[in-house]
């Protein structure tokens, strides 16, 4: 994992413990019969399951995740190598919420970037 991963990671983390939502890294699945290892899952946002998480221009970037049904793929950018409390409520808003509404997080407003 690269400084930027790990930063990438680490702000995550911060998101997670800040917002109240669930994350973990690093996070490996089975996708269409490959093991897939991603630098983390954002939990219940992008898709049913969560999101896999990578860097752009980075070396997670290269294995070209692909998600399903179950998971969605984010290339973020470096800019995630900070916590912006600002940009990770917008991101998973533009993401969308996908679990148990007893579990949706009291700032999430639903509203897409587009």
């Amino acid at each position: 994992m690269t400084d930027t991963e790990a930063k990438v990671v680490a702000a995550w983390h911060k998101a997670a413990a800040e917002l109240g939502i669930k994350f973990t890294a690093p996070f490996a699945v089975t996708l269409d019969g490959t093991h897939v290892e991603s630098l983390g899952l954002v939990h219940d946002f992008g898709r049913r399951v969560g999101t896999l998480i990578s860097v752009l221009h980075e070396p997670s970037e290269a294995k070209r995740l692909h998600g399903d049904d179950d998971y969605f793929t984010s290339i973020l950018g470096s800019s995630y190598a900070r916590y912006d409390r600002q940009l990770f409520i917008d991101t998973l808003d533009d993401w969308q919420f996908f679990g148990s509404e007893a579990e949706r997080p009291s700032w999430y407003s639903g509203k897409s970037w587009s």
